[in-house]
């Protein structure tokens, strides 16, 4: 068999159609003739796979000419296409043709399956045909799986060497079987219907594609042919299961992405018709071949008015002006063009992005107008929020939840360039390098400690190089959005130095005076009532007696102690004096 396609016909347009649909399956070796060519003997030697006659002739006239072309290709495959009924259809299958397709009632898969089929089923016919004479070669040896069976009993009654090596049953459980044991059971009816409304059909029977089980239980797809035959002085038949499992699996996912792609289809003209940019689409020449909602709504022109128009006779003079460079250099270099563009006529702006394939253009077109404005308003709030927080020493800085710096104010850039002459910029780290790493351990915790949600307050003393040391009171506050998830923490600092210096002098004269306190109270009361005790003990009526003399002299003593004491609280005292006068 070669590998043409010869079609025979004098339909022009149905043959100028066929050419294009052969074309899409694959097919490019044709040969195209005349039924006059065929019927008057001028065509040549040809290497055919398959023929295709079409015919538009009076059925009488048409079985007339497709008899003649049989005569002239008898070994062929044949597809007959024309528009007669399916009768006529039917006495040319009867006849020897292949397939009958109706003149605009097929698709391109159906053709291609009907040439596939045409072909297999020709070759199945010559075997089938074979096997009256060649048993041995054409049955036992066959690579197609093959079987006799008993329409009364659906008993099998033999089989060949395929069906065996492709079902995995051995010949003897075959034989023990029926041809129900190798169907699902779902498939049980339809196949009782079609033995029973096989039996009075004569010649080769096409049943079509059914679905058979292994002896693993593996279910696969066999197109079945049947004969007639007879075995043993029984009436049976012959079946050949050709193996299309793959071919079938093929079909069915070629058919599901044929419907995933139409799906797919409609769901973008969905989104394209539900979001909220304009959107349309213009050919090589510049005419539109889709628009969507918004943008009839953006333009005030219904989608009939629009499709196959030239975009520059229907956008705004002006506006078409303006972009017309631009969409003519995207369509040029086929680069990605995205602008902003203000419309006078309509007063709003425009963000504009333009696509180019090599069919085209495809444009969103979005209105910024709101965004423009809005855009204004925080830039002017920025300016306003820049200003007062630049206008302090205290300082006020945010990050993220990856410490990046979102805003920070000249105050805390100032401190912050003392550690590193980089400093701190938005958009970058707030863990610079010049700090300490047990500093930044130190101040990630308290970030950290922020972003999980708990606002916390501390005071710290700053050892700024180059710098007296400063205490600050710092505050972190987590940063909330709408949904109450922190995204960031803001933070203030101010300097409490010189309330932190008071607090150290307070604290100081509370340490003196309580030391003051504790040697009026615990060392000067011994002395006091050693005093007390030698002045009850006197003898006042004998001033100069021995004893008096010993207890004047102890007196002495004691009073010398005290006045150590007293000068050791006067130093205390003036220590504290001392202290004042240098805060």
């Amino acid at each position: 068999m070669g590998n043409n396609i010869m079609v025979i016909g004098d339909c022009s347009e149905e043959i100028s159609n066929l050419r294009e649909q052969l074309a899409s399956t694959g097919e490019t070796e044709i040969v195209f003739l005349t039924s006059e060519q065929v019927t008057s003997g001028q065509q040549q030697e040809y290497s055919l796979k398959l023929i295709i006659y079409i015919t538009n002739l009076p059925a009488p006239d048409a079985l007339t000419c497709f008899k003649h072309i049989l005569s002239v290709f008898p070994e062929k495959p044949m597809i007959v296409i024309s528009d007669h009924t399916p009768v006529t259809g039917l006495k040319m299958v009867s006849m020897g043709a292949q397939d009958h397709l109706v003149k605009g009632e097929y698709s391109i898969p159906l053709l291609k399956k009907s040439i596939y089929y045409a072909i297999e089923r020709s070759a199945m016919l010559k075997q089938i045909d074979k096997t009256k004479n060649e048993y041995q070669g054409i049955f036992m040896d066959n690579p197609n799986p093959m079987w006799i069976y008993d329409p009364a009993t659906y008993k099998f009654l033999q089989v060949n060497q395929a069906a065996i090596d492709n079902y995995g049953y051995s010949k003897e459980e075959f034989l023990a079987m029926t041809i129900k044991d190798i169907r699902p059971e779902s498939d049980l009816v339809k196949l009782q219907e079609m033995v029973r409304s096989k039996q009075k059909e004569e010649g080769v029977i096409d049943s079509g594609v059914w679905v058979h089980k292994k002896a693993s239980g593996q279910e696969f797809y066999v197109h079945i042919y049947s004969h007639d035959t007879s075995f043993e002085g029984k009436k049976t038949r012959l079946v050949v299961a050709v193996d299309v499992d793959s071919s079938m699996k093929h079909e069915q996912k070629n058919e599901a992405l044929t419907w995933q792609l139409k799906a797919y289809s409609d769901r973008i003209n969905t989104i394209l018709d539900s979001i909220t940019d304009g959107f349309f689409a213009v050919d090589e020449n510049w005419n539109f071949i889709y628009v969507n909602k918004i943008f009839e709504q953006l333009f005030g022109t219904p989608k009939e008015q629009l499709l196959g128009k030239n975009v520059w006779t229907v956008l705004p003079g002006k506006f078409a002006n303006k972009i017309s460079p631009r969409y003519e250099e995207a369509m040029k270099t086929k680069k990605l063009f995205k602008f902003e563009e203000f419309l006078g006529e309509m007063n709003m702006w425009f963000s504009v992005s333009v696509y180019p394939s090599e069919e085209g253009l495809s444009v969103y077109i979005q209105d910024i107008t709101r965004a423009k404005k809005m855009k204004e308003e925080i830039f002017n709030e920025q300016m306003k929020l820049d200003a007062l927080i630049n206008n302090t020493d205290d300082l006020i800085w945010s990050v993220d939840k990856e410490l990046v710096v979102l805003t920070a104010n000249n105050a805390m850039k100032t401190i912050m360039k003392k550690f590193n002459p980089g400093g701190i910029k938005v958009g970058g780290s707030i863990i610079i390098d010049g700090l300490e790493e047990s500093v930044k351990a130190e101040w990630i915790s308290y970030y950290q400690k922020a972003l999980n949600g708990v606002a916390h307050s501390l005071e710290y003393e700053a050892r700024i190089p180059d710098s007296p040391t400063k205490y600050l009171e710092v505050s972190f506050n987590p940063i909330k959005n709408q949904q109450s998830e922190v995204f960031g923490v803001g933070c203030y600092g101010r300097d409490i130095t010189e309330r932190k210096l008071h607090q150290f002098t307070i604290e100081k004269h509370n340490r003196l005076l309580e030391e003051i306190a504790w040697k009026q109270s615990h060392k000067m009361r011994g002395p006091v009532a050693s005093i007390m005790g030698i002045m009850s003990m006197l003898d006042l009526k004998d001033l100069n007696s021995t004893f008096n003399k010993e207890l004047l002299k102890h007196l002495k003593t004691t009073t010398d102690n005290l006045d150590l004491m007293i000068r050791e609280i006067v130093k205390s005292t003036i220590s504290i004096e001392a202290f004042d006068k240098k805060e």
